[in-house]
């Protein structure tokens, strides 16, 4: 099919990986994101007064909605993280871990020969954290079950309340790199990514959203963009109001508008 009809990419398969299997259950389905949200359904005040440098990633899937009495298959923004706990305030990831221990409290008084430890902190980081753009695809087969769906754009999105600002970027290992997607243009993934912010635009009025490409463009730029997006983009911690990218900067080129580089051979992987 022809790329025009493709505003957001062509959906593909994500790049197999054996490194994350918290991604799957005991049955061998999809775990689905604990944040898992489409971009529609999603409140604003989650970017405009979460955590600053909360970490989410987004994936464009196709869903088939009816339409004026006619079915047909739309592009829908879904949202989830791999850094969960970096959605919460800290008094919200306290309050949930009190509440866990509470829960673990009394089911082993129900069963005193039972052994636990101590629920930590760091036990729920363990438990919602590091499931990738897979679990925020997938699809539902019809008797219920999960499975993995193809994606179009997809990547990253970094959020600063105190700024009123949204960074989003193209950083997708499983859809966006060389293995899933093959060699692509990157003047066609600013478009993609452009047409990915017009959308978070319109869902945030007033705050302003910004697309960084980085994954996808060729060198040499796209080694001093990444270099940069990981400087100034910090380790997401609640309350950590440093690292916002500067207007102005060299980057301003690729957010979604310039054509990008088309020399050399991309170095994506």
């Amino acid at each position: 099919m022809p790329n025009q009809d493709y505003p957001f990419g062509p959906p593909v398969a994500p790049k197999r990986t054996d490194d994350r299997p918290q991604e799957m259950d005991d049955m061998g389905q999809v775990r689905l994101n604990p944040a898992w949200v489409s971009l529609e359904a999603i409140s604003a005040d989650a970017f405009t007064k979460g955590p600053e440098g909360a970490a989410w990633i987004y994936s464009v899937v196709e869903i088939e909605r009816e339409i004026a009495g006619e079915k047909r298959m739309e592009p829908v923004i879904m949202l989830g993280s791999e850094k969960v706990s970096t959605l919460f305030h800290d008094p919200e990831l306290d309050d949930l871990l009190s509440r866990m221990q509470e829960a673990q409290h009394r089911q082993a008084k129900a069963h005193p020969d039972g052994s636990a430890e101590v629920l930590t902190k760091e036990d729920i980081k363990k438990a919602i954290d590091k499931l990738g753009h897979p679990t925020i695809t997938a699809a539902f087969t019809p008797d219920g079950k999960t499975r993995v769906q193809e994606a179009m754009m997809s990547g990253e999105l970094h959020a600063y309340p105190s700024k009123n600002l949204v960074v989003l970027n193209d950083k997708s290992g499983r859809y966006m790199s060389v293995k899933a997607r093959g060699e692509v243009d990157p003047q066609e993934v600013a478009a993609w990514g452009e047409e990915v912010r017009r959308l978070f635009s319109k869902h945030l009025p007033g705050v302003t959203v910004e697309f960084q490409q980085i994954k996808t463009l060729r060198p040499p730029e796209n080694d001093v963009i990444a270099h940069f997006a990981n400087t100034v983009l910090p380790p997401a911690n609640p309350g950590t109001t440093t690292g916002t990218p500067r207007a102005g900067v060299d980057t301003s080129s690729h957010l979604g508008k310039a054509n990008a580089p088309t020399t050399g051979k991309a170095a994506r992987r």
